[in-house]
């Protein structure tokens, strides 16, 4: 996992007592259980897909560009997003072929605690994630929603994101979305 040395661990848009950092791979049971729990405690399971062992091997090592970051209380996960580079699961997505040809990532992982939602977090994350994809040379953002999933939908489309079409990933509906980072670089 490679660290954004670039963030705040206070930035101002962050309420007092919480705190931002990027995640390391000692933090991967942290963030499995609240993957966990959240998807436990969600009425329909659809919503979100969580991730694999093979996925989280990937991406908690010290060996790959994945950039993982997280909002903490004291000690408690409450909020994450990743920037993850392993885009395998687009190729089978007719019309990506061109999109592929690019550096790609994927924004994923994207969770805040129930009672934590509702404070434009997640919108924060992801801008921290596309600024980290400008740097790392990216060029274009992939993600995906389950189309029901208003609020992840909403954030995706005010970071720039559209959607491109709807698709089966994981045996679970989505909404492809795609972001071209290209109108953001200077």
């Amino acid at each position: 996992m490679k660290e954004d040395t670039h963030i705040e661990a206070h930035p101002d848009w962050l309420e007092e007592g919480l705190t931002l950092r990027c995640l390391t791979p000692a933090d991967r049971a942290t963030h499995k259980a609240m993957s966990q729990m959240i998807y436990e405690g969600l009425p329909d399971k659809e919503m979100l897909i969580p991730m694999t062992e093979e996925e989280y091997d990937d991406t908690f090592t010290d060996v790959n560009e994945d950039v993982v970051y997280g909002i903490f209380r004291g000690e408690t996960l409450i909020a994450t997003s990743s920037l993850l580079h392993d885009v395998r699961a687009y190729h089978d997505c007719p019309g990506m072929e061109d999109v592929l040809r690019h550096p790609c990532i994927e924004i994923g992982e994207c969770m805040v605690l129930p009672e934590y939602r509702g404070r434009n977090l997640m919108l924060h994350l992801n801008r921290l994630v596309r600024q980290e994809a400008i740097r790392q040379g990216v060029r274009y953002m992939l993600a995906t929603a389950h189309p029901d999933n208003k609020a992840s939908n909403t954030s995706l489309k005010h970071l720039g994101y559209e959607i491109v079409r709807e698709f089966t990933r994981a045996g679970k509906r989505r909404n492809l979305l795609l972001l071209d980072l290209v109108m953001f670089k200077k």
